[in-house]
């Protein structure tokens, strides 16, 4: 279970009221089982003592005899693969000699309840995938795991149910995707391939002279999306996903949008290789100095394939006016692989360093396209393999 919420939420307290470390003012905590905890960098070991010392205290600590500490300390030594410094006094360490060697002791006393809070952020790309890889082994294996993150894509991969705190009680108990649609919408406000082109088409006003002087098989749909009514036309569509969620202040609202592909305004399955263009029309409710556009391209699981957004491509979009409602254009050819796809867009502004989403859409179109046969994953990249040396042929 993921747990998730701001700083000061009471993450890190309620998984010291569980591990003991804290009473509760009120109430009782009942644990079935064994637990192993990764609280703070550090938590539990002396700084004077060797990591192998420590190691052979921790499994004290949890009732475990030292000869039977004595055979895990291998396993355990190889796992943090931190050489000689595994004999040497802990107050030497890194933070991520301190997080191999926590980490690397927690999940070798055979626990039934691992608690996990925020430790991995401290280690290299190499042991973070060689930890989720083992967090995920022992998950599998009917293991109880408690994982605080902030990011919200080491809930999404390593999680089945999540938990949202804010001010010491619980917002909201559900699956990874509902509790981070509710996380982000606290963050940002009530409610991202190839080469990527942004432009804006025009202010309302403008429209009109400007879609005449297109000339494309979408011209129709694109001219009813632009003058369209009060209606959206997205839902028409066989890509829109009436299960979108939204989020985000409403300061700015995507009122519609409308994906074209290779001369077609509607489709339900696609080769990969096509540039899409997604239109985007967007009503302010007030003026925005410097609207940013961003879009990400998303797993059925919600794992960002590949995003951007205006602010990272420094592209400045032009400061929009109260009432007015603008429409966007952004073309991307992505070369996915076969498979499901969903599409995240939104518009926000950047407050002081801090982006503010005012209309976020997650999950707004579903983006099928047929297997090819010539590559597995996410996209389809150019390949070329060629022989260097041939040692059956001699010149």
């Amino acid at each position: 279970m993921g747990i998730m919420g701001r700083n000061g939420s009471g993450k890190s307290t309620l998984l010291q009221i569980i591990c003991s470390v804290m009473q509760p003012t009120v109430g009782e905590v009942r644990v079935n089982g064994r637990i192993s905890a990764l609280l703070e960098l550090g938590a539990g070991f002396n700084p004077e003592f060797t990591g192998r010392d420590n190691v052979l205290l921790s499994g004290a600590i949890l009732g475990l005899s030292r000869s039977d500490m004595l055979g895990r300390l291998p396993e355990i030594e190889a796992f943090a693969d931190i050489g000689e410094f595994f004999d040497q006094p802990m107050k030497v360490y890194s933070s991520g000699m301190f997080a191999r060697v926590a980490f690397a002791s927690a999940i070798h006393v055979n626990p039934d309840v691992l608690i996990v809070d925020e430790i991995l952020g401290v280690g290299d790309a190499k042991f973070q995938e060689k930890c989720y890889n083992r967090i995920r082994t022992l998950r599998d294996r009917g293991v109880c795991i408690l994982f605080v993150s902030h990011s919200t894509e080491a809930i999404q991969r390593n999680c089945n149910t999540a938990l949202l705190l804010d001010s010491g009680r619980i917002v909201v108990h559900d699956s990874v995707d509902a509790v981070i649609a509710v996380y982000q919408d606290l963050l940002y406000g009530s409610g991202q391939t190839g080469k990527i082109e942004t432009k804006v088409l025009a202010s309302e006003q403008k429209q009109t002279a400007h879609i005449h002087a297109r000339n494309s098989t979408n011209d129709i749909a694109l001219q009813e999306f632009l003058n369209g009514g009060q209606d959206p036309l997205c839902s028409k569509f066989q890509y829109y996903n009436s299960h979108e969620r939204r989020m985000g202040n409403r300061e700015a609202e995507i009122v519609d949008f409308l994906i074209t592909t290779d001369g077609l305004s509607d489709f339900d399955l696609l080769s990969g290789d096509e540039e899409i263009t997604i239109y985007l029309k967007v009503r302010f409710t007030r003026k925005i100095a410097r609207p940013e556009l961003g879009w990400a391209i998303v797993s059925p699981e919600g794992i960002v394939i590949t995003g951007s957004n205006t602010a990272m491509r420094e592209v400045a979009l032009p400061e929009t006016g109260g009432g007015e409602t603008w429409v966007y254009a952004v073309s991307m050819r992505p070369a996915l692989c076969g498979g499901d796809y969903f599409i995240n867009f939104g518009i926000g502004e950047i407050i002081n360093g801090t982006w503010t989403f005012l209309d976020n859409r997650r999950a707004a179109a579903h983006l099928s396209v047929a297997p090819r046969g010539k590559t597995t994953g996410f996209f389809d990249l150019p390949f070329k393999c060629e022989v260097i040396f041939n040692p059956n042929h001699h010149e």
